[in-house]
Formats: structure tokens, sequence, C-alpha cells
């Protein structure tokens, strides 16, 4: 008889607790994006040939371990969570860094990281400052 009582009682209950449960808490704030949460614009100036991306990045042992050891540089220092997640992309040695940063100071810090490692012959820094 208990079951039964609490079966009925659980079925009379669900629509409420699944309405509940896609309403927002009263301490909840709304999420608010500042500006195009989409990145269209950059997603458009990415599509242009002479713009490397992620996908331009060399397969070759050298190029691989150039970028392997900029982002691990990049995770052990204090740098923000966009620095850490910038664009590196190493062709022939070539590296390109591309991406927002927080200040003018951080994409100087990173471009001095990256100088002072081996092997590398040239650096495009094309971070921008937030």
């Amino acid at each position: 008889m208990k079951k039964h009582l609490m079966l009925t009682a659980c079925l009379l209950l669900t629509p409420y607790l699944a309405t509940a449960a896609n309403e927002p808490a009263a301490t909840e704030k709304p999420m608010v994006h500042d500006g195009d949460a989409s990145n269209t614009g950059i997603n458009k100036r990415d599509r242009d040939d002479n713009t490397l991306t992620p996908m331009d990045q060399m397969n070759n042992p050298a190029d691989l371990k150039i970028t392997q050891e900029i982002r691990q540089a990049l995770m052990k220092d204090e740098f923000s969570m966009d620095a850490k997640n910038i664009k590196v992309i190493t062709r022939n040695g070539a590296v390109t860094l591309r991406g927002p940063v927080k200040t003018a100071a951080e994409r100087e810090s990173i471009s001095a990281l990256v100088k002072a490692m081996p092997g590398i012959k040239s650096i495009d820094n094309q971070l921008q400052v937030k």
C-alpha cells in the first residue's frame, strides 16, 4: 500500500519537478554577452588565405616540438586564461602568435618568452590586447 501511494505521489509531482528544473534559480544571474559571442568577425578574417590558422601548423617533429614547448611555457607561467588559449602556429621555425590577451604587458611577456626559446627563426606576434 505504501509503495502504491509513493508511486502515485511521484507520478503526480513529475511535471512540476521538470518545470522547476528548467527555470533558473532566483539567485542565478542571467548570462550577459558583451559583443558577438560567436566571433563571426574574427572567423571571417580567418577565412582569408593569407591568415594562418592552427590548420597551417606543420607536422614535422621540429615544428611540433616548438609549438609544444611554447604551449607548456604558457601554461606554467602566470598568464591570463585568454593568453593560455592563444593560437600558436609553427611553420619551418617561424612562429605565429594569434589571439586576445588581457594587457600590452602580457603581450610583450609572451613575445619575450617565445624569443628566448631555441630553434625559432622568426616570430609574427599578432596578439591583440582586449
